[in-house]
């Protein structure tokens, strides 16, 4: 069995978002995570320690110890936000977006509490609902939330892009258009979260967990494939100029999956690498033989298996912005059953707010 590493659910409420990507330590200070702001994660640790200290006898040697780890937890915050983090480069990155546009700023600095904190226990229908996330992948960035959707927000989402179901699309790489293409055979519609509340609260989740805000992804994107249907590899960057323009590059892609499927139709990345396994160049893994070798369990490939509920989120771009070329994937043949997925694409910039915005000639 291919090892994983469980790590907790991050604490919604505490995100800070930027444009910037962060990391942090967790509580064991035993491993880096993707996750919001460390400085105030450091700081929500102080002040529980602080509290603690308040609550101790006077003097006691306890209270000593307790009052030491708040000094250095204070000298040492700054230095690690400032080290974890990794800013865009400039030609991935506008800068005047968060410097100059009230707008953003003001659709940016929003508070995700509440509406988006993990939920806990059991579903309606009874089903195990413990929600827990695991790091598969270091190369590309990947992982999977187990339980990331209840029952009725996949059946919800389904039955919101049934009227809107077409034949799949591909993008143009030459000139950034929209095309039909051999290599997707899917069907698929859109849901947006302007016309739902369970699409916008699903919208919100993923924004806190991408650590990239809600304005800056697309549109949810619906698929269904039915048996023998596939999505070849491809990557879900933009190598054309015509789509940067909008939000800049896909730095972030959130897979959703709606339904169980019976066999085949796992999501496979060809030249990534599992957590703890060999490299393909290693494994003999390759863009032809991946799916086939995840239909039987091959540990040796970065697959993931659909499952209703789960949702798995991978980075298209590195930390210092340059796109990943190990986060090429494919939607492997359904052998049997019907899959559904919901795609929902973050960017590093907001889509048409401020400088990242399409001119009118540009939309045209």
């Amino acid at each position: 069995m291919r090892p994983s590493i469980r790590v907790p659910v991050v604490p919604l409420d505490r995100v800070i978002y930027t444009s910037a990507l962060y990391t942090h330590r967790d509580h064991s200070d035993k491993r880096i995570l993707m996750g919001p702001n460390a400085l105030e994660c450091v700081r929500a640790r102080r002040g529980e320690i602080a509290r603690r200290a308040r609550a101790m006898p006077r003097g006691g040697a306890s209270r000593v110890a307790v009052l030491a780890l708040i000094a250095l937890a204070t000298s040492a915050a700054p230095r690690r936000a400032t080290a974890d983090r990794a800013r865009l480069p400039r030609d991935a990155r506008d800068e005047r977006l968060d410097d100059d546009d009230a707008r953003l700023r003001a659709e940016e600095h929003v508070a995700y509490a509440s509406d988006a904190r993990s939920r806990v226990g059991l579903r309606r229908d009874g089903a195990d609902a413990r929600q827990w996330i695991e790091r598969i992948s270091e190369s590309p960035r990947a992982y999977v939330y187990r339980n990331f959707l209840t029952r009725e927000e996949a059946e919800a989402t389904i039955a919101a892009a049934r009227r809107t179901m077409r034949r799949s699309e591909v993008v143009n790489e030459a000139d950034g258009t929209s095309k039909t293409s051999d290599e997707r055979t899917s069907s698929g519609g859109w849901v947006s979260g302007e016309d739902s509340e369970v699409m916008a609260n699903i919208e919100r989740r993923v924004a806190a967990w991408t650590m990239l805000p809600r304005n800056r992804g697309e549109t949810t994107q619906v698929m269904r494939y039915e048996a023998g249907q596939e999505y070849a590899a491809h990557d879900d960057y933009f190598h054309d100029e015509v789509n940067v323009k909008n939000g800049g590059q896909r730095a972030a892609t959130v897979l959703m999956y709606l339904s169980d499927v019976e066999e085949g139709g796992e999501t496979v990345f060809p030249r990534g690498t599992p957590l703890g396994g060999a490299a393909p160049e290693k494994s003999g893994v390759t863009q032809g033989n991946a799916c086939e070798r995840a239909l039987r369990g091959d540990p040796n490939v970065l697959a993931v298996k659909p499952r209703r509920g789960d949702a798995l989120l991978f980075f298209n771009v590195h930390l210092n912005g340059e796109v990943d070329e190990r986060a090429r994937h494919a939607g492997c043949p359904v052998v049997r059953g019907t899959k559904w997925t919901a795609t929902r694409w973050q960017h590093v910039g907001a889509l048409n707010i401020g400088s990242f915005a399409r001119t009118d000639s540009q939309t045209t």
